[in-house]
């Protein structure tokens, strides 16, 4: 586990949940070992969590991706959901770590991605949504999970270890 997700969890109360996927050899990226991600569970005054359809994705995800050079876990989930969403989110506190490990045989390549709770008084998407004109297809707000999340997502834990209170 990198030094950063450690401290991270050292020093909240996340959930530490790690998933395993077996994928088919070509699917499976051995330069990504390691890598790191963050996204938020945003939260308008409603009480609803906003959720986007990627290019890549089939299905809903957490707005959300990777950590750049010099990039907090918190700076990169407050970009990627200003990014992808169009909206002003205040980043609270990590809520969940995945530890996302695939495998395809004797092969693995292991990542982290960290889910934040965040708050925006927003209840409007941006108009200009992701950084590429067809890297998001959709944004929407869900009460509950949505029941067409991407096979990696477990929308129902998310919401529940990134809630506001």
């Amino acid at each position: 586990m990198s030094d950063t997700v450690t401290a991270l969890l050292a020093e909240s109360s996340a959930t530490h949940a790690v998933r395993e996927f077996d994928v088919a050899p070509e699917e499976l990226d051995l330069t990504a070992d390691g890598w790191t991600a963050a996204g938020a569970v945003v939260w308008n005054p409603r009480g609803k969590a906003a959720f986007v359809e990627t290019a890549w994705s089939d299905g809903w995800v957490l707005p959300g991706g990777s950590v750049e050079p010099g990039e907090t876990f918190a700076e990169a989930a407050e970009r990627e959901v200003a990014e992808e969403t169009g909206l002003s989110a205040e980043i609270l506190h990590p809520g969940r770590v995945e530890e996302q490990v695939f495998r395809a045989g004797d092969e693995v390549v292991r990542g982290w991605f960290v889910a934040f709770a965040a708050r925006t008084d927003q209840t409007e998407f941006g108009d200009d949504l992701g950084e590429d004109d067809d890297e998001i297809a959709a944004a929407a707000w869900f009460s509950d999970p949505p029941t067409d999340t991407e096979s990696f997502v477990d929308a129902r834990a998310l919401l529940r270890d990134c809630r506001l209170d």
